[in-house]
């Protein structure tokens, strides 16, 4: 099972009533984790506070902070925790890293943008280090496992044929940076304005257009 499938929820969870000073039952830290992604989900960054984590989670409005530390100590962990989904999202789009290149490069757009629409909050902060503590060794680590994950597929596909005499970093953080922007301007509804099918499938599209041998667009 995959992370996406343990940690991906990002809706609400009811929660049980419980007398005062009676000890919570289960994940707390996880308890708080899941309730700031579904006010993330709701309210975006800017409008997530330790009381409100809190009061979703039904405990005290001290204990985000006995987990955490503040607000920026829980959106590192929101964001650690997301980097760590992506990667997992990546390898279930390539699991044995079969296929074209071009086909592969499309496979790990839709999936980098499907990660994008299920987990907006995380997204949101995953990519804001003025709200996180960039420094912290786990999200650091996270990130750049994530990073090296795509770096892998790249390298896969030069394997492959694509781009083989390309510098393996540049390729890379350039693919990064088409598969993030695209996510973005499709869930800003940029991309629905210029583009006919934003779709997942369109999605694909816009990466085979961009990713594609020459010879692949040459007309008979």
């Amino acid at each position: 099972m995959s992370i996406k499938d343990t940690a991906g929820s990002t809706g609400p969870r009811p929660v049980a009533s419980r007398a005062v000073g009676e000890h919570f039952a289960g994940d707390l830290r996880q308890a708080l984790l899941e309730a700031a992604v579904a006010t993330l989900d709701e309210a975006g960054a800017d409008g997530l506070s330790l009381r409100e984590v809190a009061r979703r989670a039904g405990v005290s409005h001290a204990a985000p902070a006995h987990h955490f530390t503040d607000k920026a100590g829980l959106l590192t962990a929101v964001a650690t925790e997301g980097f760590r989904m992506l990667v997992a999202y990546l390898a279930d789009a390539q699991p044995d890293g079969a296929g074209q290149p071009a086909d592969q490069l499309a496979a790990l757009g839709r999936a980098y943008a499907k990660f994008a629409e299920e987990n907006p909050g995380r997204f949101e902060v995953m990519f804001r280090p003025g709200l996180l503590r960039a420094g912290d060794q786990a999200f650091q680590r996270a990130g750049d496992a994530a990073f090296q994950a795509l770096r892998h597929h790249i390298a896969t596909c030069q394997s492959h044929g694509w781009r083989e005499r390309e510098p393996t970093d540049a390729l890379a953080a350039a693919a990064w940076a088409l598969a993030h922007g695209i996510a973005v301007l499709r869930m800003q509804g940029s991309l629905a304005r210029h583009y006919p099918d934003p779709s997942l499938s369109g999605v694909g599209q816009l990466v085979t257009a961009m990713t594609a041998a020459p010879e692949r667009w040459a007309q008979p």
